[in-house]
């Protein structure tokens, strides 16, 4: 009889160790199944956040389009360095101010959007620009002497359509193929200014800037035309013009008061009309901006023309780059 109550003491132990060991994995899998649900809601919450951001994004770029097609064809700089339109009533000598939208913190559904517009046309073209005026350019950066000759010339033998090299230049066989991480270079217009990072002797720090100093990506472009808007362009971006520094100093003193209508100085390249601009926009959703789109647009100028039969208008602005940057 012992014996046998030891057995079903022990088979009870057994069954009951059993038990706890089935409801300790049972515990253990559904904490991993809750932990799962909770990291597959997160994860849905947080794509449905980036996806509403991008269009709060997309949402602040067509505001901003309004903005530039509101009638305002004279691009200037406001009190805050924004870039403000104007308007030159016919028949009268002081132009109009074209009343600006709200940019900042726009409410709009789940959440908002901000925007930024800048003149594309206040920087230097480097695809149509000068060789002398790219290195006046990089002297105002600081760069002189043999490194602003070996930026120069390979800048110029990058967009030619031969394989010959400047005295200080370079091309595909003589420098970017023998690179640890060799490529050739692209012997035609730039597509974009990071580009420029692959021209022999451009850094990231002139490419970017410091602390000290602007770099080459907030002064030059490879969209617009070979012309730079005397009322929102950089000192920095003026000399290289080959103005002085008094002419300089008398644009930039004079715009901030009354922006030109009619470009001060002829022969130089500048102008007051842009077509092309620059639109950063970020959405923000639950207080945080999440997704940042960056459009380059240019619109169309009133110009006249002849009309054919049967042909529809012309687009009043079309855009040439987007770039979304989720990630922001």
């Amino acid at each position: 009889m012992r014996r046998r109550a030891g057995a079903a003491d022990g088979q009870q132990g057994f069954a009951l160790l059993a038990v706890m060991l089935v409801m300790s994995l049972l515990g253990v899998v559904l904490a991993e199944f809750a932990y799962s649900m909770r990291l597959e809601g997160s994860m849905v919450r947080a794509y449905k956040e980036s996806v509403m951001a991008t269009h709060l994004a997309e949402a602040g770029v067509h505001q901003a389009i309004r903005e530039i097609l509101g009638g305002g064809a004279i691009a200037a700089l406001d009190e805050d360095g924004q870039v403000a339109f104007y308007r030159l009533p016919p028949g009268q000598t002081t132009m109009t101010r074209i009343p600006a939208l709200q940019r900042s913190r726009v409410p709009l559904g789940p959440g908002e959007f901000s925007y930024r517009i800048t003149d594309e046309e206040a920087r230097l073209n480097v695809n149509y620009a000068a060789a002398d005026r790219f290195a006046r350019l990089l002297t105002e950066l600081g760069v002189t002497g043999e490194a602003r000759d070996v930026i120069s010339d390979s800048l110029q033998d990058w967009k030619d359509t031969n394989d010959e090299y400047r005295v200080r230049g370079a091309e595909s066989s003589d420098y970017y193929l023998k690179l640890p991480t060799p490529y050739r270079a692209r012997n035609g217009y730039l597509q974009d200014v990071t580009e420029l990072l692959q021209v022999r002797g451009v850094t990231p720090e002139l490419f970017w800037g410091t602390k000290e100093r602007v770099g080459l990506a907030e002064l030059v472009t490879v969209f617009g035309r070979n012309s730079v808007n005397v009322n929102t362009a950089s000192p920095a971006v003026l000399k290289a013009l080959e103005l002085s520094e008094a002419e300089v100093s008398s644009l930039t003193q004079t715009r901030v008061r009354s922006p030109y209508s009619f470009p001060p100085i002829a022969g130089k390249g500048l102008v007051t009309i842009s077509q092309t601009f620059r639109i950063e926009s970020e959405g923000v959703v639950a207080g945080e901006p999440q997704a940042r789109v960056i459009a380059i647009v240019q619109r169309r100028l009133p110009r006249a023309a002849v009309a054919l039969p049967n042909a529809s208008p012309p687009l009043p602005l079309s855009i040439v780059s987007w770039r979304v940057d989720p990630e922001r």
